[in-house]
């Protein structure tokens, strides 16, 4: 009599897929493989009460998560695992960071290193991460009001005149502190799912899909809301919660995305022509007035003005790679036309980034007044056009 030999206990190891009896360890790798149509969400509707992970698949899960902890216990002192996103965050000194010397401006009244946190956010949220511009000029003091809201998670609203560099100063902060930005430009059409999500109609199917705000807040991101002041209020009021630093409630949403905890690493900031009490110069139409009850919950509010004389001399005569005389004269002419700005008598001001193109192209062009008119004066009314080309031929004179 033959005894027939042991099977093994494949089915002790693993687990069988619902849709086409396939023996795995993980149904999400599965399903990526040969059901491509079907997503994890999907499955576990059907299928509820299914694993997903073998014994064996889950308890490897285990040892990875507890070596990567060990590592980060073993890593640079102040270093902190998030477990979220399986990143790591540390401190590092401001001054160092940023590459401004150690000096009485970039120290604590104490005398004491100021340290701030520098993410390392997961390997997919990478490219969210703007590139450092190693000429762009940091304001030392709005950076320093910036970087202790973002330290702080105090919520953070810029403001000033369009072209001041609210937008710019928020991208290199996000830059040199590796922080994914999502940045979101607010408009009188802006609907309230714009911000948080809806329901999508996906192969035949609808899922809830999460907005800006809710994936910034589930992953850890900074989350700019650009322009803010263009937002109708009863959209901005979105934020209200969020701004007090509790939950995100969808309340239209699936069960699995009704309610959005915020990242530890989450922060939001905001930018604005105007303070949230209407335009007071008539020189931004569009502009609402927002409730007070929302601007109070930004702890932080800065006032962004240009940049002082010397400051965007520099920068212009780095970026546009040409004299400094040359850039003096770039300069003299961006503070007449946004003198003229502020009077009301013309209707755009010009902007550092503009500057830096006229210089580059009047380089090109051998003439600084053709690089003002293709970088800049060209888009102005026609009315604006002779005035600002007026100013340009006595700068260049």
């Amino acid at each position: 009599m033959t005894t027939a030999a042991a099977t093994p206990a494949v089915a002790d190891e693993t687990i069988k897929c619902a849709i086409c009896g396939a023996r795995v360890h993980a149904i999400h790798m599965h399903l990526k493989s040969d059901h491509s149509e079907v997503t994890p969400e999907e499955y576990k509707e059907k299928y509820p009460g299914e694993p997903m992970f073998s014994q064996k698949a889950i308890e490897a899960i285990k040892k990875r998560e507890a070596e990567k902890a060990k590592e980060a216990a073993a890593g640079t002192p102040g270093e902190k695992v998030n477990t979220h996103t399986h990143s790591t965050s540390k401190k590092v000194v401001f001054h160092d960071l940023f590459g401004l010397g150690r000096n009485a401006a970039t120290i604590s009244a104490s005398g004491k290193d100021i340290m701030v946190t520098q993410c390392a956010p997961a390997a997919e949220y990478e490219s969210m991460i703007p590139e450092v511009d190693p000429n762009y000029v940091f304001n030392l003091d709005i950076l320093k009001t910036l970087m202790m809201g973002l330290e702080m998670r105090i919520p953070t609203y810029l403001w000033g005149h369009a072209g001041t560099g609210k937008t710019t100063i928020f991208e290199q902060i996000a830059a040199y502190t590796r922080r994914p930005l999502f940045r979101v430009q607010h408009t009188a059409n802006m609907e309230e799912e714009h911000i948080v999500g809806g329901w999508r109609l996906r192969d035949g199917k609808t899922h809830f899909e999460l907005g800006p705000l809710a994936m910034a807040m589930r992953y850890g991101w900074l989350y700019m809301a650009d322009e803010y002041d263009f937002g109708r209020p009863e959209v901005t009021s979105v934020y209200q919660a969020v701004l007090e630093g509790k939950p995100l409630v969808i309340k239209e949403a699936d069960p699995d995305n009704r309610v959005i905890k915020p990242h530890p690493d989450f922060r939001i900031v905001a930018t604005g022509n105007t303070n949230g009490q209407g335009d007071e110069t008539g020189l931004y139409s569009g502009t609402n007035l927002q409730n007070s009850a929302n601007y109070e919950r930004f702890g932080v509010v800065q006032r962004m003005d240009y940049m002082n004389k010397d400051l965007e001399e520099r920068l212009v005569s780095q970026q546009g790679r040409i004299p400094l005389a040359d850039a003096k004269k770039l300069v003299d002419f961006a503070k007449r036309i946004r003198d003229e700005f502020d009077g009301g008598r013309l209707g755009n001001p010009i902007s550092p980034r503009s500057l830096i193109y006229a210089a580059k192209i009047g380089v090109g062009k051998r003439d600084f007044k053709q690089g003002l008119d293709l970088a800049f004066i060209n888009r102005l009314s026609s009315t604006d056009r002779e005035a600002a080309r007026q100013v340009a031929q006595r700068v260049f004179s």
